[in-house]
């Protein structure tokens, strides 16, 4: 009986030095995280109080053609005036790309007190209207008054069909080349119906060609082809076409250019039989 009084005196001493071991492992595990959390703290703290990793260089680079980089500099100095590590990129970001002709800005840091702000412009394709442009990537920009509208293609329409308009204009533009034709307009109508405006150097005047809503492709070909048979080499300047019959157009033209020419009404329906 006092061998076995005698062993569990021993295995509870055993017991109560293993978890006093233990127990001191915890308390210094403890105090190594709070040790290094306290530490972290202070190097956190340190690193982006606003007096100190300050930035002293703002970068500004691109390919600038309607920009003044200085506006660019002007409209973030403020937000970019501050501690390295704790300056907000994207509140950067948003204010440069809230500059007319900006279309996207790459901000980041350069060690150890330089902000680059890497712009890309914006691309005028066409016009859009009197006194905007549309962009490669399709988005109406204003016109700055520095830059000159001559020659160009004017689209009209809603905004939020801009990029759909300039990939049919840029199509059309091409394709209408090869009939020696100029195009000068393109007008999506809320009701969605393309007309474009034509000019013709032989003519040296406009007129205008009505497609409607549907079998874009088609009435664009059939105008061409009638072009090509009948009106190409004529004296009497068309004024305006409708091809938005099923097979055929309604062509209106303007006095001959002539006294040669033979006398033809000034509105006329011609079918076409493909």
């Amino acid at each position: 009986m006092s061998k076995q009084r005698a062993f569990a005196n021993q295995e509870r001493e055993f017991q109560v030095r293993r978890f006093g071991k233990l127990g001191r492992g915890l308390v210094l595990a403890l105090a190594s995280v709070l040790s290094f959390v306290a530490l972290s703290l202070l190097v956190v703290d340190h690193l982006y109080r606003p007096d100190t990793f300050k930035i002293d260089q703002l970068k500004i680079t691109g390919k600038f053609r309607y920009i003044d980089p200085q506006s660019i500099e002007a409209a973030v100095i403020d937000a970019a005036s501050g501690n390295f590590f704790s300056l907000d990129l994207d509140s950067i970001k948003a204010e440069a790309e809230n500059i007319a002709w900006v279309e996207s800005v790459d901000v980041r840091r350069e060690w150890p007190d330089t902000l680059v702000l890497s712009v890309s412009e914006h691309r005028p394709a066409m016009r859009w209207g009197s006194d905007q442009w549309v962009s490669t990537t399709g988005v109406v920009i204003k016109l700055p008054e520095s830059i000159e509208a001559s020659d160009v293609v004017i689209l009209k329409g809603s905004e939020s069909q801009a990029k759909r308009i300039l990939m049919q204009a840029t199509r059309w533009k091409k394709e209408l080349l090869a009939q020696s034709l100029e195009l000068r307009g393109v007008e999506l109508s809320e009701s969605g119906a393309w007309t474009l405006t034509l000019y013709y150097q032989a003519y040296d005047a406009e007129f205008d060609v009505l497609l409607g809503h549907e079998e874009i492709a088609q009435r664009l070909q059939r105008f061409e082809l009638l072009f090509e048979r009948q009106f190409k080499y004529s004296e009497r300047p068309l004024k305006r076409v409708d091809a938005r019959y099923p097979d055929g157009l309604a062509v209106e033209q303007t006095q001959a250019v002539s006294l040669s020419t033979r006398a033809l009404p000034n509105h006329m329906a011609i079918a076409l039989n493909n």
